[in-house]
């Protein structure tokens, strides 16, 4: 047997009992492996999951009686419909968790499923250090008020969930038998990692309030009737000041600013405005017109 006739065998089956519309072409695959096939059914509808997983066994029994073997997958394609913020995790006697929990509703086709995930406290103060906010120590865990924003943790989680939904093969997550996650900082890391621009932003900061060029920089804002808190209005005067080093000032820090995600765009201001709390008490006496009260 050749892949094209497996991959016709099972197509034919699936015609059969209605289900190969619900095919999706582009993630389907047939594969010849060493010792035997490998076939990877993937739907648009979990609905009919039940269904081809019926047809995928019926013939892999039947190939096997001829002697071929055949690994296989039968999964839906699915997306984020809904996440919502629960609380603190619980662990199973009722005790909390070192981590925060978030509900879940995915979609394929008609079927929904609900999903728990759970984010690790050590994951909350990385977005913390990511934001620029401080860690919290020995706190147990988030606050509403001056830690990570809600809106952020949520989409957070939803690009996780994306992530988690993007594999297939054998690395695919199926969410109705393991309908339970940890997010944990080192996925947190690798999902957030620093882009080109933000790192040139965050460099242009750095010299910005550094300690050679702080009065400059103070001085220009001032010049530029712009409250040194107002981070919208201050980005501009970022690239003076020899804010950007050699080869960096071809994009101008809004066209940089423009390019980023919203997360990334959120952990620049607090960086920003981490920064304008450290200028020394004696800078901001001599510029208090530019300070906010």
């Amino acid at each position: 047997m050749r892949t094209a006739e497996l991959e016709t065998t099972f197509r034919d089956k699936l015609e059969q009992a209605g289900l190969v519309a619900a095919m999706n072409e582009e993630k389907s695959q047939f594969l010849d492996l060493p010792d035997g096939f490998f076939a990877e059914i993937v739907l648009n509808d979990g609905s009919k999951l039940a269904g081809a997983e019926r047809v995928v066994r019926t013939v892999r029994e039947q190939l096997e009686e001829k002697g071929v073997r055949v690994d296989s997958i039968v999964r839906a394609v699915w997306r984020v419909k809904e996440i919502s913020f629960v609380g603190a995790a619980q662990g199973v006697s009722g005790g909390l968790k070192a981590a925060l929990e978030f509900g879940a509703v995915l979609e394929s086709g008609s079927r929904q499923c609900r999903v728990s995930i759970e984010l690790t406290l050590a994951a909350l103060n990385k977005l913390r250090e990511k934001l620029a906010l401080p860690e919290k120590v020995g706190f147990p865990g988030w606050a509403k008020d001056g830690d990570v924003d809600e809106h952020v943790l949520r989409k957070v989680v939803a690009e996780f969930l994306d992530f988690q939904l993007s594999s297939g093969g054998e690395s695919y997550w199926d969410p109705i038998r393991f309908p339970k996650l940890e997010l944990n900082e080192w996925t947190v890391s690798y999902m957030i990692p620093d882009t080109r621009a933000f790192q040139q932003l965050q460099a242009a900061i750095d010299r910005f309030f550094g300690e050679s060029w702080i009065e400059d920089s103070l001085e220009t804002l001032k010049l530029q009737g712009v409250m040194v808190q107002d981070f919208d209005r201050a980005l501009p005067e970022l690239s003076t000041g020899r804010s950007f080093g050699p080869g960096e000032s071809l994009a101008t820090p809004l066209t940089l600013f423009q390019s980023l995600g919203e997360v990334e765009r959120k952990r620049l201001e607090q960086y920003y405005s981490q920064k304008v709390s450290e200028i020394p008490e004696d800078l901001k006496r001599k510029y208090e017109a530019i300070f906010s009260n």
